[in-house]
């Protein structure tokens, strides 16, 4: 039973979620890659300054969703397995993903 739990326990995978905000961003940023913060405080704030010059949030918007995934990326490392399909697939192996219906069928039932 115990091997049961810590097995189950092992293919667990944590996920740290960063709201989509600037403060979010930059603070997250700051903890786990401190030379990316100064570049996305930077890279924001002029986006934000052209947004009050031509009240289009546009750019301000597109630079908040690309440091979004890059902090998200930085608060959860690919693991080992993904870092494997990547490479297979830049090998040129076709890598592509199995129908819902296959994906379910592998799944163990609920308890």
């Amino acid at each position: 039973m115990l091997s049961e739990v810590r097995g189950k326990l092992l293919n667990m995978v944590a996920t740290t979620k960063i709201a989509r905000s600037g403060q979010a961003i930059s603070n997250a940023l700051r903890d786990l890659s401190p030379h990316e913060a100064d570049e996305f405080d930077q890279e924001y704030r002029d986006a934000l300054v052209r947004a009050a010059d031509t009240f289009d949030l546009t750019e301000a918007e597109t630079t908040l969703t690309r440091w979004w995934g890059i902090a998200n990326l930085r608060a959860n490392p690919l693991t080992e397995a993904e870092h494997d399909l990547i490479r297979r697939f830049h090998a040129g192996e076709d890598v592509g993903r199995p129908s819902p219906t296959a994906r379910t069928a592998a799944c163990p039932p609920a308890p």
